[in-house]
């Protein structure tokens, strides 16, 4: 029987993809579970339609990350920290602290679509005065680097 996968099934493909399957198999597990539905004719139109749809969205989101990056590596992020007497930091800059920074620089829409995919690579947090650089990677095989300044506070 052929179906149309409506999720990433690990082992059997990915998402709008047609494959063959054992009857038992797409009666019993993928149909009843929403993985997948039977491939008639119109079903399959309207897959190559879906298909259509998620590759535009699909560029269009890259062509926006790609400006994003741009504009984030010409932007310098400020962080305010608590310092001694002698310059000792007390607290930290991290991850979260500067995918927050950024989200609030992408609009509402992109966030929605990307913001779980924001890796920082930092590889621990930044505890030291100064200019630094991160590299972030916002998915889709878009990264950048973006300059931080932590500050006395």
């Amino acid at each position: 029987m052929q179906v149309i996968l409506l999720q990433d099934i690990k082992s059997l493909g990915k998402k709008f993809d047609v494959k063959e399957v054992k009857d038992g198999y797409a009666r019993n597990f993928l149909i009843p579970k929403g993985l997948a539905k039977i491939a008639t004719d119109a079903a399959v139109k309207e897959l190559e339609l879906k298909k259509a749809a998620q590759e535009k969205e699909e560029k269009e989101t890259k062509d926006k990350l790609e400006t994003l990056a741009e504009k984030l590596t010409d932007k310098e992020f400020q962080f305010a920290v608590k310092v001694g007497e002698k310059d000792e930091v007390f607290g930290s800059v991290n991850k979260n602290d500067i995918k927050a920074l950024i989200c609030a620089e992408i609009d509402a829409d992109l966030r929605k679509r990307i913001e779980d995919k924001i890796e920082i690579n930092l590889e621990r947090p930044i505890k030291t005065l100064g200019e630094h650089q991160v590299e972030i990677d916002l998915g889709k095989g878009v990264k950048t680097k973006i300059k931080l300044k932590v500050l006395a506070q």
